[in-house]
């Protein structure tokens, strides 16, 4: 019984005796000697709180208990400070005990003193201890108590998401962005730690690019929250073209990916980005060498916003550095996201989404290079005990522009995106039904200049004529209408589905209908078996570009001739896209088989192994002012493993990948030869611990095989105009030699700083930490006699800061 209640129940027993006693009782005098009265019980307190994360997050912490004791006269007692001694439980007098809710909240009653000792304790945080004071004159007011977390839990990333897993059939690989940035090599960018994953090719220098076993990195999709972005990183390919803080997760799928998707033959890449959190205003901003940005997140009503943007200011320090920027380029780049999502009634909800990303490139007076994009979405969703539908429209809006000595050429383009998809429960537990249509079209514009030319009288430049401006338009649509059949049963699913797809490149329309299958078998709680076989249609347009002619093949460099790879060229060249030459388009088919098992191994380890094939058709392409164009057949096969180990709440995370292939290309008159990518084997060992007092360690580890070279092996030598001698290589066919092996180890140290409102983590990312210097790019004499010197990455240390309050 409380002290309240004895006080009450003693005055209620004092009045019945006073109503039932007798009259004359009642009139007696009263005793020469009263009884004292009793000292008044101490008054009753409560204290009101909030349990929440240390740091930037600051997201309540629930089931947390919370235990509130007397203070113990033998310590020092100071309001809101931890005490300096140990709980001793002998001199507990009183203890009072609460749990927090879903939000961090708690409430505790009945406290008999002003001066208590808090003690706080939660899984994955450590435990919390406190003296406070209660002021028995005011209302109670709500305290904030901050628990950092435990040194296994100090780098776990929470990532809020708006849906549930959209499609029967998942992708291959699901990366949590944000855990991934701390990946050593990542250069803190999620895109680029996805290229530890296997069946993705390494990129040179460890410049940004997915390409998937072995095949085109062009020929692979790029998806950001459900409708196609221009490039998966910026021209300057050292970071991806969303924040990195605005990221989810990414879903990679080199292969067989859902019917939902169409149009690319080379695999599938999905980002979906993070709507912001509904627990008060958060941010974070980074510093590093590279570039400085920005985030911030709240809720709005029922609702939430999530801004982020983003600066690189490599061309300023090269320009601080005196750094020839007629040599360098002076590059620039920037992005932007920002999302609001709103919830319209219960199973309704709205989305509406704003980004973008643009380079820019510069070299003296006489070239300039930029190119960007703005992109404008509405997504409405609506869910229910049977349906689940989203429908989408975007608008995409493109813009390119080269200045150099011959005129200018600009770009623009408008490019509208529609994406619908519905997914319905049947009356059968086994069995629903997916359906849903996507749509890409685009209205381009190319605007030109041709440089009147100029001949020197007396010194003096003189026009032989004026600029000639020229415009040019057109239009390329794609369009795709999809059907699936998930049928899950107790230890089996099974998906049939088609997709039917149009492209229209300069108005000529080529239909393609995919049949896909994917069947998924439960042999064992711990075992799951996996099969896919599918047909995936991809466009084959013959396009003409106008490049900075920056990166060449055989450029001179110093004294010698830079023998530059084609893919360089090919894939991290700036250019503008012009028309598709001679209006010529058709479209191929790439078929896709992969089986494989899935295993969950102890200490929570899981082990994948993958089998796959992909041949993709030939076909022959009419021109109409030129020979036709033959499509060559192109095939890979090979083998994927990877066992993994997700951080959770523990110490250690990271996986072993593997992959064993090989990809050729079967030219017309050469007969099969090495793909242009044709990395025989690739190893990367990614590992990262967490340590005692705020620190993170990370490794990775890389043995991959060398590209596929057209060595010189021999020369030409003309006589030119001026009385010297040129001279040109000549080039054994592609595959005759291969690069040498690569390997590197990359080394990444993390420190975190965790106050009760805001957290600091500085890190340091060292790449290449032997300095075995790869030679990316080999270096010939002047007469191409033999190789003097290469081009590589050395060691490269990488700094950075990052604030989240």
């Amino acid at each position: 019984m409380t002290a309240r209640a004895r006080r009450l129940f003693g005055l209620g027993l004092a009045g019945l005796t006073w109503v039932t006693a007798p009259l004359p009782l009642a009139q007696a005098a009263p005793p020469p000697h009263a009884t004292p009265e009793p000292e008044p019980e101490p008054e009753l307190l409560v204290l009101r709180g909030r349990v929440r994360e240390a740091g930037g997050s600051r997201a309540g912490v629930s089931a947390a208990v919370v235990l509130v004791v007397d203070a113990s006269e033998d310590q020092e007692f100071r309001p809101d400070k931890p005490p300096r001694g140990e709980l001793d439980p002998d001199s507990v007098t009183w203890m009072r005990r609460a749990e927090t809710d879903e939000a961090g909240n708690f409430v505790i009653t009945e406290i008999p003193a002003t001066k208590i000792r808090i003690v706080i304790i939660a899984g994955g945080y450590t435990r919390l201890e406190l003296w406070a004071e209660l002021d028995p004159e005011q209302d109670p007011r709500e305290r904030a108590l901050y628990l950092r977390p435990e040194q296994g839990g100090a780098y776990r990333t929470e990532v809020r998401t708006d849906r549930q897993a959209r499609y029967a059939v998942a992708p291959e690989h699901v990366l949590d962005a944000q855990q991934a940035r701390s990946y050593a090599g990542s250069g803190d960018d999620p895109l680029l730690a996805a290229q530890n994953l296997p069946g993705i090719v390494r990129s040179p220098g460890g410049l940004g690019m997915l390409g998937f076993r072995g095949g085109d990195p062009n020929q692979a999709g790029v998806y950001l929250d459900g409708h196609p972005v221009p490039r998966a990183f910026h021209v300057l390919p050292l970071a991806s073209v969303i924040p990195a803080p605005m990221a989810a997760r990414v879903k990679l799928s080199p292969g067989n990916y859902a019917a939902a998707y169409g149009s690319f033959g080379g695999g599938l890449v999905e980002i979906e980005s993070r709507p912001g959190g509904r627990e008060g205003i958060h941010g974070q901003a980074h510093l590093d060498l590279f570039d400085f940005g920005t985030t911030l997140e709240g809720p709005v009503g029922p609702g939430s916003v999530h801004l982020g943007v983003r600066r690189s200011h490599v061309g300023d320090i090269l320009r601080l550095a005196s750094v020839d920027p007629d040599v360098v380029g002076s590059p620039n780049y920037w992005d932007y996201l920002g999302r609001f999502d709103y919830p319209l009634a219960p199973g309704h909800e709205i989305t509406v989404r704003a980004l973008g990303a643009g380079d820019t490139l510069q070299g003296g007076e006489y070239f300039k290079f930029s190119a960007g994009f703005h992109r404008f979405d509405l997504e409405y969703r609506r869910t229910s005990e049977l349906w689940a539908i989203s429908i989408s429209p975007s608008l995409r809006l493109d813009k390119s522009r080269i200045e150099q000595g011959f005129g200018p050429l600009e770009r623009i383009a408008q490019v509208y995106s529609l994406r619908a998809t519905a997914t319905r429960k049947t009356r059968f537990d086994w069995l629903s039904l997916e359906f849903g249509a996507d749509l890409v079209a685009e209205r381009w514009q190319r605007r030109s200049i041709s440089a009147p030319f100029y001949i020197i009288v007396d010194g003096t430049p003189m026009s032989l004529g004026e600029p000639v401006e020229r415009l040019h338009d057109g239009s390329q649509l794609r369009f795709g209408a999809w059907v699936g059949l998930p049928f899950r049963f107790d230890r089996f699913s099974l998906v049939p589905a088609v997709r039917a797809n149009l492209f229209a490149y300069s108005g000529y329309p080529n239909v393609r209908l995919d049949p896909r299958l994917d069947l998924s078998v439960r042999a064992h709680d711990r075992v799951q078996l996996h099969a896919a076989l599918g047909m995936y249609s991809t466009p084959v347009v013959l396009g003409s570009s106008r490049d900075t002619d920056l990166i060449q093949q055989g450029g001179s460099l110093g004294e010698g001739n830079a023998d530059v790879p084609t893919y360089l060229i090919a894939y991290f060249e700036p250019n503008i896209e012009t028309d598709t030459e001679g209006r010529s388009s058709t479209a191929t088919y790439v078929i896709h088989a992969a089986s494989g098992v899935h295993l969950l191994l102890p200490w929570e380890l899981e082990a994948r192994a993958t089998l796959f094939w992909r041949e993709g058709l030939p076909v022959t392409l009419e021109r109409l002012v030129a020979e036709p164009y033959e499509y060559a057949r192109r095939r890979a096969y090979g083998l994927e493993l990877l066992v993994r180990r997700s951080l959770a709440n523990d110490i250690v995370d990271g996986w072993l990948g593997y992959t064993l292939m090989s990809s050729r290309i079967d030219q017309p008159e050469r007969g099969w030869e090495p793909a242009v990518f044709d990395q025989r084997h690739n190893f990367v060992a990614l590992l990262g611990v967490n340590l005692p007092r705020g620190f993170r360690f990370g490794a990775r580890f890389r043995l991959v095989s060398g590209n596929p070279e057209t060595p010189v092996v021999g020369r030409q030598i003309f006589a030119s105009g001026t009385g010297d001698w040129d001279y040109f290589p000549l080039r054994a066919p592609r595959g005759t030699s291969y690069q040498p092996l690569f390997h590197q180890l990359d080394l990444r140290l993390d420190k975190r700083w965790v106050k009760d409102r805001v957290s600091v983590t500085a890190y340091l990312d060292v790449q290449n930490v032997y300095n075995r210097i790869y030679p990316e790019v080999w270096i010939y004499t002047r007469d191409w006699a033999e190789r003097r010197s290469l081009i590589g990455l050395p060691v490269y240390p990488s700094l950075g800061v990052q604030v989240d309050f």
